[in-house]
C-alpha cells in the first residue's frame, strides 16, 4: 500500500480488554491522527454501550457500531441509522420466550448459546434477519448489514477509500471487514478462520501490539 489514509479498529478483544482501552493505545491513535490518518473504531458494540465503557469516544474520527448498523461521528455528534430497526415482534417474541438479550437500534445482542433459539423465532416470524456470531456472543442483525458496509458509508463519508485502510479485527464478524480494506490484520490471538484470511497476523499477544503496529504504520507509511 503506498498511502494510508484510515485505520479501522474492533474495540473488544482487539484494543481494549475487560472493556479497558490502554493508555498507550490511546497515545498511538492520537499520534497517527495527528499524522492526518483517520482512525475509526468498528464494533458489534451498541453505541451508548460503547460510550459507557470508552467515553466520549472523542480520541476517533468516526464509528461503526451495530456491526454496521449505526454510524457516529463523536466530534460532531451526528448519528445516522444505515439499517432498519429491529422488528417490534422479535423482540416482543424474544420476551415472550425469555430469551435474555440486549436491544440496540437495529440490533439485538444475546448469548451465543441461544443461537438455535434466535434461529428459530426468526424463521417462525419469517424475517429478513441473520445471525452473526462474534466469540461468545451472537447478534442479529438485518441482512446485508456488516462492519464493511458500515465501514464503506463512513469511508464515503469522510471522502477516503477502501483502498488506502487499514483494519484490525480478532473474531468472526471482522472477516467482510478485513476483506473490504486494502490491508487485513489479524491480532495474534484472532479466530483461526480469520488468521488464515488477514493479510497480516502480528504476533505478540495482547492489544499493546496493536498500539506498536499503529505507531510503526504512522511512522513508515507515506501519507
Amino acid at each position: 500500500m503506498v498511502k494510508l489514509a484510515a485505520i479501522a479498529l474492533d474495540y473488544d478483544g482487539t484494543i481494549a480488554r475487560n472493556d479497558v482501552l490502554s493508555e498507550g493505545t490511546r497515545e498511538a491513535i492520537a499520534a497517527a491522527r495527528r499524522q492526518g490518518i483517520k482512525v475509526l473504531l468498528a464494533t458489534g458494540r451498541i453505541l451508548n454501550d460503547l460510550q459507557r465503557v470508552a467515553g466520549d469516544l472523542h480520541f476517533v474520527d468516526a464509528v461503526v457500531a451495530e456491526n454496521g448498523a449505526v454510524l457516529h461521528f463523536p466530534d460532531s455528534g451526528r448519528t445516522s441509522i444505515l439499517a432498519p430497526p429491529i422488528s417490534e415482534a422479535f423482540v416482543a417474541e424474544l420476551g415472550r420466550r425469555n430469551i435474555s438479550c440486549r436491544q440496540g437500534r437495529c440490533l439485538i445482542d444475546s448469548d451465543a448459546r441461544d443461537g438455535p433459539r434466535l434461529l428459530e423465532v426468526i424463521r417462525s416470524l419469517e424475517l429478513p434477519l441473520v445471525l452473526v456470531f462474534n466469540s461468545g456472543r451472537v447478534m442479529t442483525l438485518p441482512q446485508g448489514v456488516s462492519k464493511a458496509t458500515g465501514l464503506r458509508s463512513a469511508l464515503d463519508a469522510l471522502r477516503l477509500s477502501a483502498h488506502n485502510t487499514v483494519a484490525v479485527g480478532d473474531a468472526e464478524n471482522d472477516h467482510e471487514l478485513l476483506r473490504l480494506a486494502e490491508v487485513g490484520v489479524a491480532v495474534a490471538w484472532a479466530s483461526a478462520a480469520l488468521r488464515v484470511a488477514a493479510d497480516v497476523v502480528l504476533d505478540d499477544p495482547g492489544p499493546e501490539s496493536v498500539a506498536a503496529y499503529i505507531q510503526t504504520l504512522t511512522r513508515t507509511v507515506q501519507l
